[in-house]
């Protein structure tokens, strides 16, 4: 899920900072690629409507965050759509900017291949995940994630977090269906590592489990 290139900034002398408010869209799918984003803080859902004509989230991206390298580099049009999960701020490096200064700056071309490449290697890792780590892992760690980067732990050592995303769309992340996230759900409030009420989500600590709770 989560994709982290670095820090800061790649490209500090071509960006601009910006500011988006939770809920807004950084770009659109189809839209032609203007530039890329380097994530300063908070966190960016990466979209893709569905034959079927749904959107599902394909990627959450956290502070650290630089793309779409891929889309940036085929000069084409965006493949996704990112939406703002929380407040962010990131930098922008336009594309036409960023070109004109690696025609000089060898430097430059080396680092976005660096940042191509980290790319690729980490959606072959999400797809790794979703072949070889069992479901309730996955599940597990998706919430994790989301409860530390926007949630809060309690006096208890538990997780709290409402999601910013539907069921769904967090079924789709870790490779499985509405219904079947739903049963896994439960499962896991049976054992004790969680408890939810509709978007409303609790992370047991190991040492301290509760009592379930069910939608």
């Amino acid at each position: 899920m989560r994709q982290v290139l670095g820090e800061r900034c790649p490209f500090p002398r071509l960006s601009s900072k910006v500011r988006v408010a939770k809920g807004d869209n950084l770009y659109h799918q189809g839209d032609r690629v203007r530039g890329a984003f380097s994530l300063s803080s908070g966190m960016v859902a990466l979209e893709r409507v569905g034959e079927d004509g749904d959107l599902v989230i394909l990627k959450v991206l956290q502070a650290g965050a630089f793309f779409p390298c891929a889309d940036l580099m085929h000069d084409g049009l965006h493949t996704t759509t990112a939406r703002a999960l929380t407040d962010i701020t990131a930098c922008f490096v336009p594309s036409d900017r960023l070109k004109s200064a690696i025609k000089d700056d060898h430097a430059l071309t080396l680092a976005l291949l660096k940042l191509n490449s980290v790319e690729t290697r980490e959606n072959e890792e999400a797809i790794f995940n979703l072949c070889s780590v069992e479901l309730p892992d996955r599940v597990l760690a998706v919430l994790t994630t989301l409860a530390i980067e926007i949630g809060h732990r309690d006096a208890n050592g538990d997780l709290r977090v409402t999601l910013p995303m539907a069921w769904r769309d967090l079924a789709a992340m870790v490779g499985t269906g509405p219904e079947v996230i739903s049963r896994q759900l439960r499962r896991l409030a049976s054992a004790g590592r969680l408890s939810f009420k509709q978007r409303h989500v609790v992370l047991h600590a190991p040492h301290a489990p509760k009592a379930t709770r069910t939608r």
